[in-house]
C-alpha cells in the first residue's frame, strides 16, 4: 500500500509537470507547440479534465480546431460537471458559433457553480439583454458593477437593462452616477437627457442640456 501510494504521488507530480511545461510553451509564444503537448497529455491521461480545458481554451483563442475544442469540452464537462470553467468555455464556444441560447445556458450553469465569476457574469448579462431578459441582465450587470465600479460601459448597460425592465428610478440613479464622475460627465449627462426625453420629462431634459452646453457666449458686435 505504501509503495502504491508513493507511485501514485510520483505519477501525479509527473502529469502536473507535463501540464505546466505545455502552458509554459504558450507563455513563450509557442501556442501550436503548446496545443500539441496538451493533446499528447490528453492521450496519456484521458480521464483528467484539466488538460482538456486548457486545450479547448487554446483552440478558442486561436479560432481554429473548434470541433476539437467541443469534443474536449464535452468530455471535460462529463468528467467534472462541478467545474465552472468547462461551462464557461463551452459558453464561449457557443458564442463563437452564434448559438446564443446555448451560450446563455452554459454561462448560467457556470454562475450557479461560481457566482463571483465576473467574466461569465458580464457575458451572461450581454446575452440576456439581447434576448430580452431585462431583469436577468440587470441582476448580472449589477453584480459586475459592484465588483468593477469603474466600468462605465457596464454601468450604462445596467441602466439600459433597468429602464427596459421598468425600473426607471434605478436606471436614472445609475446614469447620475456616471454623470457625477468628472471623466464621464458629458457621456452620463447626454444619456440622462435621452432618458428624460424618452420618459416625457422634457423640462428636466432641457435644464440638463443647458447645463451641459454651458452659458451661451455673447458675440462682440462688429465695428
Amino acid at each position: 500500500m505504501v509503495l502504491s501510494g508513493v507511485l501514485m504521488a510520483v505519477l501525479l507530480v509527473g502529469r502536473a509537470d507535463a501540464l505546466q511545461a505545455a502552458l509554459g510553451l504558450e507563455k513563450q509564444g509557442h501556442e501550436a507547440e503548446a496545443a500539441t503537448a496538451l493533446e499528447r497529455l490528453i492521450r496519456q491521461e484521458p480521464g483528467w479534465e484539466i488538460p482538456r480545458l486548457e486545450a479547448a481554451r487554446l483552440h478558442l483563442k486561436s479560432g481554429t480546431g473548434l470541433e476539437l475544442a467541443e469534443m474536449h469540452l464535452e468530455a471535460a464537462r462529463s468528467l467534472a460537471p462541478e467545474n465552472p470553467r468547462g461551462h464557461f468555455l463551452y459558453g464561449q464556444l457557443m458564442e463563437e458559433r452564434h448559438q446564443s441560447a446555448k451560450a446563455l445556458e452554459a454561462y448560467r450553469v457556470a454562475l450557479s457553480l461560481r457566482s463571483d465569476d465576473d467574466e461569465a457574469g458580464f457575458r451572461f448579462a450581454g446575452l440576456a439583454l439581447a434576448a430580452g431578459d431585462f431583469a436577468g441582465a440587470a441582476a448580472a450587470y449589477r453584480a459586475y458593477v459592484r465588483s468593477h465600479p469603474e466600468a462605465t460601459g457596464a454601468r450604462l448597460q445596467l441602466a439600459t437593462a433597468l429602464e427596459k425592465a421598468g425600473a426607471l428610478g434605478e436606471a436614472e440613479a445609475e446614469l447620475k452616477a456616471v454623470y457625477a464622475a468628472p471623466a464621464t460627465r458629458a457621456l452620463g449627462g447626454h444619456r440622462l437627457v435621452d432618458l428624460y426625453e424618452r420618459t416625457n420629462r422634457r423640462d428636466k431634459a432641457r435644464a440638463l442640456r443647458d447645463q451641459l452646453d454651458g452659458p451661451k457666449k455673447k458675440l462682440r458686435p462688429l465695428r
